[in-house]
């Protein structure tokens, strides 16, 4: 449960989170001692598990609540409309963050967490830079709860049979993210190979390549090349490196771009340069990448049973196209015959169409897929991915 005066009301609001992803708020002005009334209910996660929330520190123009989940992944959520504004990569120390709480020094902001067994401290504002965040072992029996003096002078947290109190002293953390270096310093170093590995330059050849794509790929006029490409090529990119995110993944980093100005000059932004890309690309990423046991386990799930589970073509067609987020049956056609290579190197409509009529492509899916398919044959042979060995 949590409570606080917003800054621009004296109501004071009343909120919950619950593992069933959803934020609760309650209408207190209405409700009475025995009669607890709901005002609104907003799902918040897709897959990841909210732990903890606090209001973000008023440090911007717009109102913000501050939600850590279980994805090591920090959320801003508009005050207000309870939409996801920002994501942004959270403290990886070996386990996610179990709490967070405020810290007010002068006009300096911090945010104290507790995880498994750290307790640790972030400089705010929040921009996924690793180096803002410090911590130590605190409870090696696990920590299981944290609050702070009024002040933000001293953090108290209990774990096991111990309480113990902690002296704050920012300027140990400030050290630590002068140290990690300024502007894309940190982040390169967040990609594989850091500024100059293959990440960092694959990451700039498809930022070109964007660009050449909304002006046509096939024109033999001159090129402009700038320093911006649309954001509607900002999934294209993601997916080319490698990070797949589902639709609302993919709304929500548009939106974090697009409305990134909005309250300062009451416009938005119709483009990304590729400074800001880095930065949504390592905020937005799953931290540990994708498994391959996550797609095995969710393909049991499907199939409904352990072990090299196998599921029937027209059932799993069927699953992918009506449960989550929703795909309609071209579309679903189009990705399996780009997976399977039916469309060669085409990219464009055009260029598919020729490689494939469309009206057969639904047959020739039915040709190449087998009635009966297990989890091996669905990662390596349509995803594609590297066959690895699942206990």
């Amino acid at each position: 449960w949590y409570q606080r005066r917003v800054r621009d009301s004296n109501v004071p609001r009343l909120l919950s989170l619950g593992v069933d992803r959803n934020l609760v708020e309650y209408d207190i002005l209405n409700s009475t001692e025995d009669n607890l009334l709901i005002m609104s209910t907003d799902k918040i996660e897709q897959s990841a598990m909210p732990v903890s929330c606090a209001w973000y520190p008023p440090i911007n123009k717009e109102h913000f609540l501050l939600i850590a989940n279980s994805e090591y992944k920090y959320k801003l959520l508009n005050a207000t409309t309870k939409r996801c504004r920002k994501t942004l990569m959270g403290p990886t120390l070996g386990s996610h963050v179990q709490k967070i709480v405020n810290l007010n020094r002068g006009d300096k902001h911090y945010i104290a967490f507790i995880t498994e067994d750290k307790i640790g401290m972030t400089l705010l504002p929040l921009d996924g830079n690793p180096h803002n965040t410090t911590a130590l072992l605190g409870h090696c029996d696990g920590a299981t709860n944290l609050v702070s003096c009024p002040q933000s002078r001293f953090l108290f947290t209990a774990g096991g049979k111990v309480c113990r109190m902690w002296e704050v002293n920012p300027d140990v953390l400030h050290g630590t993210a002068a140290l990690g270096g300024s502007g894309l310093d940190p982040f390169y170093q967040l990609l594989e190979g850091g500024k100059g590995g293959p990440l960092a330059r694959e990451m700039e050849e498809y930022f070109y390549y964007a660009q050449m794509r909304s002006q046509s790929v096939a024109t033999t006029e001159h090129r402009k090349v700038g320093k911006y490409v649309t954001l509607d090529e900002v999934p294209n990119i993601m997916r080319a490196l490698g990070f797949y995110p589902s639709e609302l993944e993919v709304q929500d980093m548009i939106n974090e771009v697009k409305f990134s100005q909005y309250v300062e000059t009451g416009k938005t932004v119709t483009e990304i340069d590729l400074a800001t890309l880095i930065k949504l690309y390592c905020n937005h990423r799953p931290v540990f990448g994708l498994p391959l046991y996550k797609v095995y386990d969710a393909f049991h799930t499907l199939a409904g049973a352990d072990g090299n589970a196998q599921i029937d073509r027209g059932l799993l067609l069927s699953l992918l196209q009506n449960r989550g987020e929703h795909i309609s049956e071209p579309e679903l056609a189009e990705y399996l015959a780009s997976l399977l290579d039916l469309y060669g190197s085409a990219t464009n409509t055009e260029d598919k169409m020729a490689a494939v009529e469309p009206s057969k492509v639904g047959e020739t899916l039915e040709a190449i897929l087998p009635e009966v398919l297990d989890a091996d044959l669905f990662t390596e042979h349509i995803l594609g991915f590297v066959p690895a060995t699942v206990e």
